[in-house]
């Protein structure tokens, strides 16, 4: 799906997990920053922030579970993976000291939705490599309302995603 150059009715969302390491908080508000100028500028409608847990267990009910399974079907309509940025782990519980199944979340993750509907998740991969959420800001700064385009990498200003993904 790719849109067509119109920004009405285009909505973006930021997920940050609740604890970051200093070098992540630093990104997770040049991030919102510049979400909050896109809004300003007229390149998107809307943008929300949101925190979740670095991991959740696959059991249960969390909103964290809710996100990524919608995240999910969108990388599957789409021909994408959230791998390896969504995980699923063995993980030990300090709760009920049991191991069992967890979802592990990106530090930083975008979702952009057009009139309603999902139209993109970053980051993810594709078979030509992986898409950041910087490249995403890059996208709706570039051409407005065709954030689903293929992207190239800018090789100056990629994630590092040992800073952020712990």
């Amino acid at each position: 799906m790719s849109g067509n150059g119109s920004t009405a009715g285009t909505r973006v969302e930021l997920f940050a997990r609740s604890s970051l390491p200093e070098v992540a908080s630093r990104r997770r508000d040049e991030v919102a920053g510049r979400l909050k100028q896109l809004v300003e500028d007229g390149h998107v409608d809307d943008v929300a922030i949101h925190t979740w847990e670095k991991k959740v267990p696959l059991s249960g009910d969390h909103d964290e579970l809710t996100e990524y399974e919608r995240f999910r079907d969108w990388a599957e309509e789409t021909g994408v993976v959230l791998d390896p940025f969504f995980d699923t782990r063995s993980c030990y519980s300090m709760e009920t000291g049991e191991r069992g199944e967890w979802l592990v979340l990106p530090a930083l993750c975008l979702a952009v939705y057009r009139d309603g509907d999902l139209d993109a998740v970053y980051p993810h991969s594709t078979n030509d490599g992986s898409r950041s959420v910087l490249d995403c800001l890059h996208a709706i700064e570039a051409a407005p309302g065709r954030v689903t385009e293929p992207l190239e990498s800018d090789a100056t200003e990629q994630l590092d995603l040992a800073e952020v993904s712990d």
